[in-house]
């Protein structure tokens, strides 16, 4: 029997999916012989414990826990499916570690070799009972692949991870054969708030980050097929995507909501902060992840949004259990992140088409929110950055919540091998 090789990689928790070389990739695969129509499948990596059906976003790390991929190969002219491959639900205990850190591969060949002719790979990596419904219903209609499927987050709030990607269009001659790598790249953004020194305000128990726009519909389309090392770190974007559109204008644009008494045991003062001293980690943590003592932390994947022009994007709030806000600081784009610019792909709703804009760039207070970056406010590259203790509040590189003791400036961080990692900042 023909086999075909099909290998996962997992890019890790920052933007920056290239862990390792193609060529070491490609090292670990067996070589096709004879007419072997052999596919490498490579899925970028992403982190934690469950929140619905995926996982949670609790730092900068790079992991993932994705249960399902589904290759399909298609006639690159007419979309018509000619070969698909489904690991459902087994992805992870079907699959071994690939590289150091860059995620989980397997291996496996064509069982019918495709007939001559020019195709397309397209792979999908999910969770189960997954927020977007049934993908592979949006992804095949009647036999063709839908190369831009719309998938529809069934609930206002938090989008959860899924990825995919693509090859170009390539020949296909029965009797010699193909060895191709398909990169998953992540198709959301994600955000986090890790802040300590919380100011004390009579009645204020919430922090939330607000967005300028929010989407509640994802595009599957426009892939990346990109092996990204340094998770998000060092690098430059040539490229970026905004691959959602919202049917609804009713959403509140909250992305991320932390319920400061679900973090001390009582909220009272210490001169103008809350008294740390109170601090109780969420029980939901134990023996998952571990903070900074008197920190707070909320994290949430959410659907890629266009900058609203003179509008900030993002605002960090402290506010009653009603909404009243009390406090409010905007955060910025740091300047490392506004010096360079590069093509802009969205949708466009009428067209029912991705277009593009080329030489963009971000101001510090009206920024896109792209695909598979991450927005973090505070550093926290590790899950456990303390191995099961949560430590003192010294200062750490690693683990860094931003202090909101007399804060003006947030800074964001952009990172699982995500794209690129910003660092925000706080006004």
């Amino acid at each position: 029997m023909k086999k075909t090789y099909l290998f996962g990689m997992a890019l890790m928790g920052s933007l920056a999916f290239y862990a390792c070389s193609n060529e070491e990739k490609m090292d670990n695969l067996t070589s096709p012989t004879g007419a072997d129509q052999v596919i490498s499948l490579a899925v970028a990596n992403s982190n934690g414990i469950s929140t619905r059906a995926g996982r949670p976003l609790l730092s900068s790390e790079a992991n993932q826990t994705i249960e399902n991929v589904v290759v399909y190969v298609v006639n690159s002219s007419t979309k018509a499916v000619a070969y698909t491959k489904e690991f459902t639900g087994n992805w992870q205990s079907s699959s071994v570690e690939y590289g150091t850190n860059d995620g989980r591969s397997t291996n496996f060949v064509l069982e019918t070799n495709l007939e001559d002719g020019n195709y397309q790979i397209f792979a999908v990596g999910f969770h189960n009972s997954s927020s977007y419904g049934d993908i592979k219903t949006a992804l095949v209609t009647e036999g063709s692949f839908n190369e831009n499927a719309v998938l529809s987050l069934s609930t206002d709030g938090g989008a959860e991870e899924i990825f995919a990607g693509s090859t170009e269009a390539f020949e296909v001659k029965k009797a010699t054969g193909f060895k191709k790598e398909v990169v998953l790249n992540r198709q959301v953004a994600g955000v986090y708030v890790y802040t300590k020194d919380l100011p004390y305000i009579a009645d204020a128990t919430q922090l939330r980050l607000v967005a300028s726009n929010e989407n509640n519909r994802l595009v599957l389309g426009q892939f990346a097929n990109l092996n990204l090392d340094n998770n998000g770190s060092g690098n430059t974007i040539d490229m970026a995507v905004v691959n959602g559109f919202s049917e609804s204008t009713a959403f509140d644009k909250t992305l991320v909501t932390i319920n400061l008494n679900d973090w001390f045991s009582s909220i009272e003062a210490n001169g103008n902060l809350i008294d740390a001293s109170k601090w109780d980690k969420p029980s939901k943590y134990d023996g998952v992840a571990t903070f900074e003592k008197g920190s707070v932390f909320g994290g949430e994947f959410v659907i890629p949004f266009a900058k609203v022009e003179e509008t900030q994007t993002l605002k960090l709030q402290l506010t009653t259990a009603g909404g009243e806000v009390k406090r409010e600081w905007n955060v910025n784009m740091p300047t490392s992140s506004t010096t360079s610019s590069y093509t802009l792909y969205t949708w466009d709703t009428e067209t029912s088409a991705f277009t593009s804009q080329s030489s963009v760039t971000e101001d510090k207070h009206f920024y896109n929110i792209v695909r598979n970056h991450l927005y973090g406010l505070g550093d926290r590259v590790s899950d456990d950055p303390g191995n099961g203790t949560d430590p003192e509040p010294t200062p750490d590189d690693d683990d860094d919540p931003v202090s909101l003791d007399n804060k003006h400036e947030i800074e964001l961080v952009v990172n699982d091998n995500w794209e690129v990692i910003h660092n925000m900042e706080l006004e």
